[in-house]
Order: C-alpha cells, then sequence, then structure tokens
C-alpha cells in the first residue's frame, strides 16, 4: 500500500477535517453483518484508518476494534484524541493486518481502497475474518456531490465552481483521475466471496465554508498542488468565489453550506468453510 498523507501537518488537518462515517453506511454495515451473525460482537479492525475518523464508531457496537494505518502520522494523531478502552491504533500496512487468523467479525476500509493493492488486501481478509465475517469498504463518489441552497440558481453555481476547481485547478494532481476513482468503486472492485451487497447511500453533510476549505486542503491533490506552488493561494480564490455566489459579506466561520454527496458501499460476507 502506498500513502499520500505521511506528513505531520497533513494528519493534523485530516484530523480536524475529515468527516467521520455517515450513520446509514454504519448501520448497513451492522445489518449485513447481524444476517450471519448475532451480537454482542467481539473484534474489528479499521484498515488505512487514518487519524481515527470511522474507528470510534465501530468502538461502540465491538468489545475491541484495532485501527491501523501505514502513516505513523496518522496514527499519532488517532492516539492523542483517543479515550475509549477498546479502541487500539498502530502503524500496519493492510496486507499485513497484526491479529490472528480467523479472529476478526468485520474489517472496514474507508475511503481507502483506491490506494491499495486489492488481491493481496482481499488475501489477507480472508485470513484474518470468522466465518461468516464481514468486509465493509466504502467510500464518497467525487463526481455526485452537489450543493444545495433555497435558491436552484445559488445551488447549480457552488456546485459548479466547486466542481471545477476539482475537476479543473486540481485536474492533473490526482494520482487517481476523478472519474476512474469512481470506476475503482462502482465497478473494479471483484471481491470473490459469495455474498454480496452493494448500495449507495446519500449523505447530508452541514458545514461551514471554512470547514470545507480545511477538508479540501487535506486532499492529497491539493497537497500536491500546494508542494509545486507554494505562491498560489488558490482556497483563497476559492473561498472568495463561493462568497461571492452566495452575496454574503461573512467570515467563512459564519457561512452555513449545506452539501449532498452519493457514498458507494461494498458489503462481502466470508463463507462458512
Amino acid at each position: 500500500m502506498t500513502s499520500a498523507f505521511t506528513g505531520l501537518n497533513h494528519a493534523v488537518l485530516y484530523r480536524k477535517y475529515r468527516p467521520k462515517p455517515c450513520s446509514m453506511v454504519i448501520n448497513k454495515i451492522l445489518e449485513f453483518l447481524k444476517e450471519k451473525k448475532k451480537p454482542p460482537f467481539l473484534s474489528a479492525v479499521d484498515v488505512a484508518c487514518g487519524s481515527g475518523q470511522s474507528t470510534p464508531v465501530l468502538g461502540e457496537y465491538f468489545e475491541s476494534v484495532l485501527g491501523c494505518d501505514i502513516s505513523e502520522a496518522q496514527i499519532n494523531e488517532a492516539t492523542k484524541t483517543n479515550t475509549a478502552p477498546n479502541i487500539k491504533y498502530c502503524v500496519a500496512d493492510v496486507e499485513h493486518i497484526p491479529v490472528a487468523d480467523n479472529s476478526v467479525d468485520l474489517v472496514t476500509c474507508s475511503q481507502a481502497a483506491h490506494w491499495l493493492d486489492i488481491p493481496a488486501f482481499c488475501k489477507e481478509v480472508d485470513r484474518v475474518l470468522k466465518p461468516f465475517g464481514c468486509l465493509a469498504i466504502y467510500s464518497r463518489l467525487r463526481n455526485g456531490q452537489t450543493f444545495l441552497h433555497e435558491n436552484a440558481q445559488i445551488a447549480a453555481k457552488l456546485t459548479d465552481v466547486f466542481m471545477k476547481f476539482r475537476f479543473d485547478t486540481l485536474k492533473d494532481y490526482w494520482e487517481f483521475p476523478i472519474k476512474r476513482h469512481d470506476d475503482i468503486y462502482t465497478q473494479d472492485l471483484q471481491i470473490h466471496f459469495p455474498d454480496c451487497q452493494r448500495h449507495i447511500v446519500d449523505e447530508h453533510s452541514d458545514l461551514s465554508l471554512s470547514e470545507l476549505i480545511g477538508y479540501i486542503e487535506t486532499l492529497s491533490a491539493y497537497q500536491k498542488y500546494h508542494k509545486e506552488h507554494p505562491e498560489d493561494d488558490i482556497l483563497k480564490d476559492l473561498q472568495d468565489k463561493m462568497l461571492q455566489t452566495l452575496s454574503v459579506d461573512k467570515s467563512p466561520d459564519d457561512v452555513m453550506l449545506k452539501t449532498i454527496c452519493p457514498i458507494f458501499l461494498l458489503l462481502r460476507r466470508k463463507p462458512q468453510t
């Protein structure tokens, strides 16, 4: 597995601005798990966990949860804020998860499968999962994110400004082009456990303009752009365009935005034998 999120400052931004998983996604994962397993659930592993966005949520449903990531900086950030005794973090590659064979009820991977060697990852998942254990992979789809507003023209303009920033300004800085990223999830993830569900869940979010700018700052494409063009304040340009579209003269902290983004969720279950 490769990582574009290993820097200390990047990890701090990641912990501050990356969102937690959508509750509807977590509910669908648990429903799928309960089809063949009865609570209490003993153990879960959250791979490529970053600074711990999704790992703490799993701690509410499992007796023990391990979050692992290849980035020491990300794991350090996750550990700083962890107060749950049933949650642990460690530096580990997803191809070498530090748990015993047939010991885990659930393996999750949020926002990271496009970075993985999927065949090697699946071999490791098959090793660690118990019979009827489940794998859940999910990610926000970049093509579908839109802004909501009581004025439909303003909503469309906000979406256009945001998408042009991602598709045009950052176009050459994505490790995976935006359509290719979405195709990896919706078309390429052919993981060969027999029981399978695929879902598209719409995530509604309320966030300030400053939080949106902070989120963009965590993106690998922005980090690469900023490294090559440190003199360009493209985030300020984007912020100004959003404010102009809204026709407001306020602090970005006080400008609230509503967005909707489709999340792709793949669920697979290991057979009993």
